[in-house]
């Protein structure tokens, strides 16, 4: 989590430079210092890492039981398993497909494409949101660490930045432009699904996407925030971004380092 405090640091100021909201991270002030770095027995105050790795968890171990269930990250979205029966090769398949639904906050903060309503869900799934009380039985905080990171998440959003937010071991969200793409960890398919066959045929049929092209999606800027490790990586950039974008990511860049003013052609 490099220059954490950095990046905090450069979000409030630009927050109150806005003048119309102050956004503050007092739970990732905490963990950007050193004394977060410890080692202590649980219940402790891990980093932003840890903690997401603990919500990732908990979301594929809903996600792999014998009957999935709905799984709502609040203020990210819900997960939940589309299963249908293919008779193929004098065979019936099983085909278990992980399904994302963008949350409607995230979605509506710059006119992404959300997901259905829990109404879009099997009738008979059972519907569960992460457990923060089971979780900060291990970790300290945990609820506000996620939080926050989301409402660091929303602020590159209203910036109309792109992002990339990894669930370790389930998947990576990708965001660019109004484009919102959910792939899913090879490993995590083939666990759901259990065959090969399935698997190798979800993705011919581009049924789900592998979270190993996501490095491989264009930017119109070059780069993306990679989250939960509050890092900015390079990707490939669009070749067919146009004056109108050039400008508005130069004042954006002008902002971001506190700096006020017009640019025209």
């Amino acid at each position: 989590m490099p220059n954490l405090g950095a990046l905090i640091t450069n979000v409030e100021l630009c927050s109150k430079a806005d003048g119309r909201s102050t956004v503050t991270f007092p739970t990732l002030k905490k963990l950007s210092s050193s004394a977060a770095w410890l080692d202590l027995s649980p219940p402790c105050l891990p980093d932003v890492d840890a903690v997401w790795s603990i919500v990732s968890q908990y979301v594929r171990q809903k996600l792999l039981k014998a009957e999935p269930q709905a799984v709502r990250i609040p203020g990210l979205g819900t997960f939940h398993i589309k299963r249908w029966l293919s008779f193929e090769n004098g065979e019936v398949h099983t085909f278990q497909k992980p399904v994302f639904a963008l949350s409607r906050t995230a979605a509506e903060i710059r006119e992404l494409q959300h997901a259905a309503s829990c109404s879009s869900f099997p009738d008979k799934m059972k519907k569960v949101s992460v457990n923060y009380a089971k979780i900060q039985s291990k970790v300290l905080n945990a609820k506000d660490v996620v939080e926050e990171t989301l409402k660091f998440f929303y602020f590159i959003l209203r910036n109309r930045e792109d992002t990339d937010f990894t669930l370790k071991g389930v998947g990576t969200l990708a965001i660019r432009g109004a484009e919102v793409t959910m792939a899913f960890c090879e490993d995590f398919l083939q666990s759901l699904n259990k065959s090969t066959y399935v698997v190798e045929k979800l993705l011919i049929r581009k049924w789900v996407t592998l979270d190993k092209e996501i490095p491989l999606l264009p930017s119109r800027f070059g780069r993306v925030h990679q989250f939960p490790q509050f890092e900015i990586r390079k990707v490939p950039r669009k070749v067919s971004v146009t004056n109108d974008e050039i400008i508005q990511d130069f004042e954006r860049a002008l902002s971001s380092m506190g700096v006020r003013g017009n640019v025209s052609d």
